[in-house]
């Protein structure tokens, strides 16, 4: 094993506390004898990931490799992409068709015609940098039209129970 190699998981069991699952794709990022420090990607939450110290018995190397344009870049950037990585994989605690309400009055929704108040519908399971689609769209007492389906960031929003 070596640096940026692509690996998986193959023994889960003591990872469960970073929310890491079996088969689990990441890269290395730093390898020592017994251990090798491993970003995995959270599948969830695209754009957000997490370094995690993983057993070197506990992975195994894939036969794919970085591509050497990636490989290159990822390298250079290694030391900012490594102060920014959570600790652990974090679940989206919000699923696709819940009702929620904007918490926040903020141009980046206002500009839409969605204010601080209004409800809307989660439209996806996956999130893109902790921002999920949701519905704000309906039909008013006149019959009109109004809204729109647009990104929200999660701590923008509270379920509606």
């Amino acid at each position: 094993m070596k640096k940026l190699d692509l690996v998986r998981l193959r023994n889960e069991v003591p990872y469960k506390k970073f929310n890491l699952e079996k088969d689990m794709r990441g890269i290395i990022v730093k390898v020592n004898s017994s251990n090798s420090l491993v970003m995995f990607f959270n599948p969830q939450n695209i754009g957000e990931y997490a370094i995690v110290d993983i057993n070197n018995y506990d992975i195994v190397t894939e036969k794919e490799q970085l591509p050497s344009k990636f490989y290159d870049e990822l390298l250079f950037n290694l030391d900012s992409i490594m102060k920014r990585a959570g600790d652990k994989i974090e679940p989206l605690d919000i699923k696709p068709y819940v009702q929620v309400v904007l918490l926040v009055e903020d141009d980046k929704y206002t500009r839409y015609g969605i204010h601080k108040g209004d409800t809307g519908c989660v439209m996806d399971s996956k999130a893109v940098k902790n921002y999920i689609e949701v519905d704000f769209s309906g039909v008013d007492e006149n019959g009109e039209s109004y809204g729109d389906c647009i990104l929200v960031k999660l701590d923008d929003l509270k379920i509606i129970e």
